[in-house]
């Protein structure tokens, strides 16, 4: 254990999981039996005993991905006898087969090709082939088959390129750059780099054919997927608002990839802990170690980040066993902005499929501009800044800000049964934000209800002090004797909520007012409350993570944690285990645009109930 975390300490650690070889042929026979299925052509294939889906896509020259699009009991594996449909593929001129349907050509999409290049090779409008293929105004795919209307088909000559009614096409000429070309149609550089990330990976080059949004306000859609952001719901965060078309079909896209490419950015260190504070980062999660614990040497604040590392080392480890493959590159971020941004270059981070991390928010702006441009989903796993969120739609946010888990605190209370509520606090200018946003959720609440005019909503302050006996008398005002009194406190102030607790626990239990008491996860750590008051008056209290060792998938992490690491797993561990093991199965299951299918996605995890 001793060498494996000096390893990570050191540098870049890159893993290679269960990668995949590929498959040997095993002399498939390929069919002559050719059929027209809706316009479309296809080989009649019978699987014969020994054959894989591999194979067979390798005999037919096709995707693994487009057989099983088009014959869905693949799922369920091949069976001998099997016959699969396998499409035809194109031929050297990039049409279809040669006999064609009477009104199309079909074209396969090819690496780099665009609207504009497709309308000059069969010299027919961009506007035609839109019309033909309406999601193609939002990109062209590798592989995607693109409907040619031949009735269209008509002589270009002059024609010119600005045909869309979203785009222009312009074509690169001699010594032209992104800023000439900016300048000249009022879009910024990166907006036309994103519009046309594989074209321009590799710099910009005479002759290409690039599309330039019309509308300078139409930056937030990229490579044809992304749209809009919308507000993000309770556990977990994420900047994406209307949804695209998208089949969330488990074996629609990206089914047969061989291997996913995964990078972690953690801040590793080891001496001084002053050289890394935890701010910034969800404090709630924050606990001490086992006195026992192996890695005992290294700082608080290192071991953290260890304690998450090793919680997602676990998360792999068994969607391993579920037949993921991944290439794991880990990286030292520290808490530098300036190292962060050199491993960008890093052909690990160049080649990503998702990115979880960094930890700090000035470490993550480089980071998050850098995986927009190259369309990366990258998740925030600890930190509680959304400022990202409105920036980046492929930004996600595993740990909710404090404003949203207030909503959804408040969305899980029921404030319409008739009960009196009261709104409590100590009145501190400094934390008007908090009651407002507050009173405002609690307000919301109850104009849902179907009787709002006969629910109570009183709102009571006071400064910790005096005789107990007249604030007493001046809460009492605000409380009713012949229902519940669901009194709310917004505070982190322990010396104020010590005294208003140890009045309200007389009044409960002295003159016997009914009260279900509401505050803040933080009351957990107060040291000078007595517990009897939180039993006496109900409390409640909210957190985005909660641990229940009764489960048997939490049972079974800490036991495979303590045998693999020698230490009690920490919240840490538990939040690394499920922030890894969410992301990775929705990759597993819906391919590298998982982001649309994510409210489908059902996962058990140890601590969270994440609703992106």
């Amino acid at each position: 254990m001793k060498k494996i975390v000096s390893l990570l300490i050191l540098g870049c650690t890159v893993l290679i999981l269960n990668g995949q070889e590929p498959e040997p042929s095993t002399g498939v026979k390929i069919s002559t039996d050719k059929v027209k299925i809706e316009g479309k052509y296809y080989y009649i294939h019978i699987v014969r005993k020994g054959e894989t889906l591999y194979s067979i896509s390798k005999a037919y020259n096709v995707n693994q991905i487009e057989i099983a699009m088009e014959n869905p009991d693949i799922y369920l594996g091949l069976q001998v006898d099997q016959a699969l449909k396998i499409p035809i593929k194109e031929s050297q001129h990039g049409i279809l087969g040669d006999d064609q349907d009477e009104n199309y050509i079909y074209h396969v999409v090819r690496k780099k090709e665009t609207l504009f290049g497709l309308s000059r090779k069969y010299e027919i409008s961009i506007q035609d082939i839109i019309e033909a293929n309406p999601e193609v105004e939002e990109g062209l795919k590798i592989s995607q088959v693109v409907l040619i209307p031949k009735k269209r088909v008509q002589t270009l000559g002059s024609a010119k390129p600005e045909e869309s009614e979203r785009f222009i096409y312009h074509e690169v000429k001699p010594k032209e750059g992104f800023f000439a070309i900016s300048q000249k149609y009022g879009v910024s550089q990166s907006v036309i780099r994103r519009f046309n990330a594989d074209l321009v990976k590799d710099g910009i080059k005479l002759g290409t054919v690039l599309r330039i949004p019309k509308d300078p306000q139409d930056t937030i859609l990229h490579a044809g997927t992304l749209q809009p952001c919308q507000k993000p719901l309770e556990t977990g965060e994420v900047a994406v608002t209307e949804q695209p078309t998208f089949i969330c079909d488990t074996f629609v896209y990206n089914r047969w990839r061989d291997v996913y490419n995964i990078a972690f950015l953690l801040p590793f260190y080891q001496g001084d802990p002053k050289n890394l504070i935890t701010e910034g980062v969800d404090e709630s999660a924050s606990e001490s170690r086992n006195a026992s614990s192996s890695l005992s040497s290294v700082t608080q604040s290192t071991s953290i980040f260890l304690d998450f590392y090793q919680g997602a080392l676990l998360a792999i480890d068994s969607l391993k066993k579920e037949g993921l493959s991944i290439n794991l590159n880990v990286y030292n971020t520290g808490k530098s902005p300036e190292l962060t941004r050199k491993l960008l270059t890093n052909p690990g981070l160049q080649n990503a499929n998702l990115i979880l991390g960094p930890v700090y928010p000035e470490c993550q702006k480089p980071v998050s501009d850098f995986a927009l441009e190259n369309r990366i989903p990258m998740v925030s796993p600890l930190a509680q800044n959304s400022y990202l969120l409105e920036s980046n739609p492929l930004f996600f946010q595993a740990n909710p800000s404090f404003n949203t888990q207030i909503e959804g605190f408040i969305s899980k209370i029921d404030f319409c049964s008739g009960q009196n509520i009261v709104l409590l606090h100590e009145g501190d200018s400094t934390n008007i934000n908090l009651i407002e946003t507050f009173k405002q959720q609690i307000q919301l609440k109850i104009s849902s209800c179907s009787n709002p005019d006969d629910i109570h909503f009183k709102e009571f302050t006071y400064k910790p002090g005096g005789l107990p006996s007249e604030i007493q008398e001046r809460i009492s005002h605000s409380l009713v004797l012949d229902r519940e009194n669901i009194v709310l406190v917004p505070s982190n102030n322990e010396v104020f909520v010590a005294d208003l607790l140890g009045n309200l626990h007389t009044l409960s239990t002295i003159y016997k007012y009914p009260i279900k008491l509401f505050g803040f996860p933080r009351w957990q750590r107060f040291a000078n409350i007595q517990v009897e008051y939180y039993y006496q008056l109900q409390l409640h209290l909210f957190s985005p993570f909660f641990i229940d060792y009764g489960k048997r998938n939490v049972k079974s992490f800490v036991e495979k944690y303590r045998e693999l690491y020698r230490s009690e797993p920490s919240q840490y561990s538990f939040r690394g285990y499920d922030v890894t093991f969410y992301f990775l199965s929705a990759m597993k299951k819906y391919g590298v645009d998982f982001q649309y299918c994510l409210p489908q996605l059902h996962v058990n995890l140890l601590q969270s109930d994440y609703s992106f």
